[in-house]
């Protein structure tokens, strides 16, 4: 009996600790830590900078791979200043033909005075001759080489070249009708203006007499002393002057005009 007891005792114990651990709170479950991504905004790619090079590359390697290829050349315009202005061109060419091209003050005696031009005030008839079409339309009048001529007029000019090629042509054409003398060039334009409308080949060569500077009017160049004489006697009546006379020009005075004729 006492055996019995002891054993429900042992049960009853044993009953009553399973009661108890059943009762204890289950363990909390693991935290777990969430990561926050944000996103991080990054700047646009940069263009890659193509040179000349690059292209002219790429092309070329397109061209191996077969069809054509244009490669547009690409001017690099610095915008710094030069240290120096550049000359103003005074001339312009268009094929064979120069012209000089005027500026505001110029007329045809300043022009023939120009380095570029003839280098002599007193060549002014050279740049009538070769431009009456235009000038004639202007009316300067009488003082026409010394008159101001429009801006912009574009002028024809002989060139080195043509003056050494009519120089050379010349031959023995060295005869010329002299005239008028005078120590003044504007007693002298009228006539020269007047010949030059008739058609003559009229220069203004220098000569000094007795220690005086003189200008003399001259048309040329004659093959003949016979030619010569009669052309004379037309443009003695037609200026109105009977102190006219033949000669021979020098070979100086040959090399410095005849090749403007």
């Amino acid at each position: 009996m006492k055996i019995s007891v002891t054993i429900i005792t042992i049960c009853l114990t044993l009953f009553l600790l399973c009661v108890s651990c059943s009762r204890e709170e289950p363990a909390p479950p693991p935290v777990y830590k969430t990561k926050v991504t944000m996103p991080i905004k990054m700047p646009p790619p940069e263009k890659a900078k193509t040179s000349i090079s690059d292209v002219e590359d790429k092309a070329k390697t397109e061209a191996k791979e077969g069809g054509e290829v244009k490669i547009a050349k690409i001017e690099e315009k610095s915008l710094e200043k030069p240290e120096t202005e550049a000359r103003e061109k005074e001339t312009e060419k268009e094929g064979v033909i120069v012209y000089y091209m005027a500026k505001i003050g110029d007329s045809l005696s300043s022009i023939a005075a120009r380095e570029r031009v003839y280098g002599d005030p007193l060549k002014w008839p050279i740049l009538y001759r070769l431009n009456r079409d235009k000038l004639d339309k202007l009316q300067l009048g009488e003082g026409l080489p010394y008159r101001e001529v429009p801006e912009g007029l574009k002028l024809r000019i002989l060139s080195p070249n043509e003056i050494r090629g009519n120089l050379k042509g010349i031959g023995d054409n060295v005869w010329v009708v002299s005239v008028l003398s005078s120590t003044s060039d504007r007693e002298i334009a009228p006539a020269a203006i007047k010949l030059i409308r008739n058609g003559y080949s009229v220069y203004i060569t220098r000569v000094k007499v007795k220690a005086k500077d003189w200008m003399r009017l001259r048309v040329g160049f004659f093959n003949n002393k016979t030619d010569a004489e009669k052309e004379g006697k037309k443009i003695m009546n037609m200026v109105n002057l009977r102190d006219s006379w033949i000669t021979k020009a020098g070979k100086q005075e040959l090399e410095e005009f005849g090749g403007y004729y």
